[in-house]
C-alpha cells in the first residue's frame, strides 16, 4: 500500500487543473477500457523520465470488483512513448489477454529496483523508487466496413480522484454536464447516456449516489443508488437510472458509507481511503457517435493555490500541510 498527504489547504483544491494539465503519477487510472466483442481499447502509456520505468496493471471489473493483476507487465526505456493496440485483448506482455469492461490501473516503479512496502517510508508510504507515468485510452467499436467509432479516456493520475472524506473541502462531490436522453431509442436526432462509476479504493466498499437536474435545477426522478466493492466499476444507462427522464440533464455524483476492508492499513481510516472517479458518455442514436463527459469539481483555485502550482520564474514556493488525502491501491 502506498500512501501520501497533499496540502490540504492548497494543493487539494488544485486537484480540478490537475486534471487538464498534470497527468503524470506514479499510479495513474483510466476508468473505462474493455473488449467484448468489436469493442477494444487501444492505450497508449508514456514514460516521461530519463530513465526506464517497470509498469504493473491491476484490471477490475463490475460492481463487486474482480481483480486481476499483472505485476510488472513491460518497462519502458528512458522517455519512451509505447502504444498498446487491443490492450485488453492482445496476449501478455503487449496486454493482458483479457475480456470484459472495466478500469485499468498502471503503477510505474523505476526498473530494477523495489517499490514494495519494505522501501517506503513508514509515515508517508512514498518510495524513492516511484517513477511517473502517463496514459491515454481511445475505447472504440470496429463496424463490419473496418472503420471505428470511439471515444477518449485519459488517464487520470490518483490524487485526482473525489472523496467523502474530502466534504469540508467541498471534494467529496462531482458533477457531469452534456447528457442526454431521447424517449426514442432510434432515430436521427435522438440520444442516449451512460455514467460511470468507479470505486478508486482497493480497501473500500462504498454506495454511490446519483442525482440528475435539469438545466435549470430541477431535479429529475429519485436518487440512483449502488454498492461498489473495491475497485469496483459500473457504467449503467441513463434511462434505467431515471426513467421518464427525457431532455438534456446533469448530474451531481458523491459516495456514502464506505466501509474499510479487512486488508485496509490502517492509516486508511475507517472509510479504507475513500475514493472515485465518476465519467459520462453521450451516444448518438443513430451512429453511436460517443462522446465522453468528463466529471467536474465546483471549486476554482485562489491567487494563493495558482501560486503553488506556477510561482513566478525565480520564486521559490513551499507549499505543505497535514496530509489529507491517500494512495488507495497497492504498489
Amino acid at each position: 500500500m502506498k500512501k501520501i498527504g497533499l496540502a490540504a489547504g492548497v494543493m487539494l483544491f488544485a486537484v480540478s487543473a490537475m486534471a487538464s494539465n498534470f497527468r503524470a503519477a506514479d499510479q495513474v487510472y483510466v476508468p473505462a477500457a474493455g473488449k467484448i466483442g468489436t469493442f477494444a481499447s487501444d492505450v497508449y502509456v508514456s514514460n516521461p523520465n530519463a530513465f526506464p520505468v517497470t509498469v504493473s496493471v491491476t484490471y477490475s471489473q463490475g460492481p463487486a470488483g474482480a481483480q486481476s493483476n499483472f505485476p510488472n507487465l513491460f518497462t519502458l526505456a528512458a522517455n519512451e512513448r509505447r502504444e498498446f493496440v487491443d490492450f485488453i485483448g492482445t496476449a501478455q506482455p503487449n496486454g493482458l489477454g483479457s475480456s470484459g469492461l472495466g478500469q485499468l490501473v498502471f503503477s510505474g516503479c523505476k526498473q530494477g529496483t523495489d517499490c514494495g512496502v519494505a522501501t517506503q517510508d513508514p509515515q508517508t508510504g512514498i518510495s524513492p523508487n516511484f517513477a511517473d507515468v502517463t496514459v491515454e485510452s481511445r475505447i472504440y467499436s470496429t463496424a463490419s466496413n473496418g472503420g471505428t467509432t470511439g471515444q477518449l479516456f485519459s488517464g487520470l493520475p490518483w490524487y485526482n480522484y473525489a472523496s467523502q472524506d474530502q466534504q469540508n473541502n467541498s471534494l467529496d462531490t462531482v458533477f457531469i454536464v452534456g447528457l442526454r436522453q431521447s424517449a426514442a431509442s432510434s432515430g436521427a436526432g435522438t440520444f442516449r447516456s451512460n455514467i460511470g462509476l468507479a470505486n478508486a479504493s482497493q480497501f473500500s466498499t462504498t454506495t454511490m449516489v446519483v442525482r440528475a437536474f435539469s438545466g435549470t435545477g430541477t431535479k429529475c426522478g429519485p436518487d440512483f443508488t449502488i454498492t461498489l466493492g473495491p475497485l469496483g466499476h459500473t457504467q449503467p444507462n441513463f434511462g434505467n437510472m431515471f426513467p421518464g427522464c427525457n431532455g438534456t440533464f446533469w448530474v451531481t455524483v458523491n459516495q456514502q458509507n464506505s466501509s474499510r476492508t479487512g486488508d485496509s492499513p490502517d492509516a486508511c481510516g475507517s472509510s479504507g481511503c475513500a475514493g472515485f472517479f465518476a465519467y459520462g458518455s453521450v451516444l448518438d442514436n443513430l451512429t453511436n457517435d460517443a462522446t465522453t463527459l468528463e466529471a467536474q469539481y465546483t471549486k476554482s483555485l485562489t491567487a494563493a493555490q495558482i501560486a503553488c502550482i506556477y510561482p513566478a520564474p525565480d520564486q521559490t514556493v513551499t507549499c505543505k500541510s497535514t496530509p489529507k488525502i491517500r494512495r488507495a491501491v497497492r504498489h
